[in-house]
């Protein structure tokens, strides 16, 4: 039988603020594209899942082949992806009854997991169930952010931290876990495109609720 792999998205496209402000975002090309595209040549197949059950938004400064090795690659990921993105898309409430059929969960990056999906109480459920079996849960730079949804009333957390405030987790089955996240010194750097200044840095969020972030030198 086929190996399946869910892979959980954003539904949002508009990272709120500071000010009222909003930043334009989505999932990284290449984030999403890469491990996809090779898992798919390694014969896994793929069941993306949304909030909404809708088509995921791409961040578009992720869309230019200087994220990728040459314009080949570039061309062809991109390729793949509108493919992919153009077949169906589960709204993840449906798929947690039948999570029994996946080998593993994936999650792309892009700012995007940090609107909808740090709080969202169906992934709660997708990753309290692939923990407990001990399965494949991956996550890449942005993406780990998400895994706050795996505690009680991670939506209490999530405007906390919002109104600028540090949070305390409550029943996290990730503390004292250890990761790596894109870095709150790398985010200030990258704001300073933004509109206005982040709510707050995935590195600190995680931190609060007990996990230890092992990030390198900057960049």
């Amino acid at each position: 039988m086929t190996k399946q792999i869910l892979v959980v998205m954003s539904s949002e496209s508009q990272l709120p603020m500071q000010d009222g402000k909003t930043h334009a975002t989505g999932f990284y090309l290449n984030e999403f594209g890469v491990p996809a595209h090779k898992l798919v040549q390694e014969g896994y197949s793929l069941t993306i899942a949304t909030p909404r059950g809708n088509r995921p938004a791409l961040d578009a400064g992720s869309d230019t082949k200087d994220l990728f090795k040459n314009e080949d690659e570039y061309e062809q990921i991109k390729a793949f992806v509108n493919e992919t993105l153009s077949g169906p898309i589960a709204k993840l409430a449906d798929v947690t009854g039948h999570l029994d059929q996946f080998d593993a969960v994936f999650l792309p990056g892009g700012h995007a997991p940090m609107i909808d999906l740090m709080s969202d109480a169906d992934l709660g459920t997708v990753l309290r169930h692939f923990h407990e079996k001990a399965q494949p849960t991956a996550l890449i730079c942005h993406a780990p952010v998400a895994l706050l949804a795996a505690q009680q009333d991670a939506a209490a957390y999530q405007q906390t931290l919002q109104g600028g405030q540090t949070p305390t987790a409550s029943s996290f089955i990730y503390s004292g876990y250890k990761a790596t996240v894109f870095s709150t010194p790398e985010e200030k750097d990258a704001e300073q495109g933004f509109e206005a200044p982040m709510q707050y840095y995935p590195e600190d969020a995680l931190s609060a609720a007990g996990m230890t972030l092992h990030n390198g030198a900057k960049w």
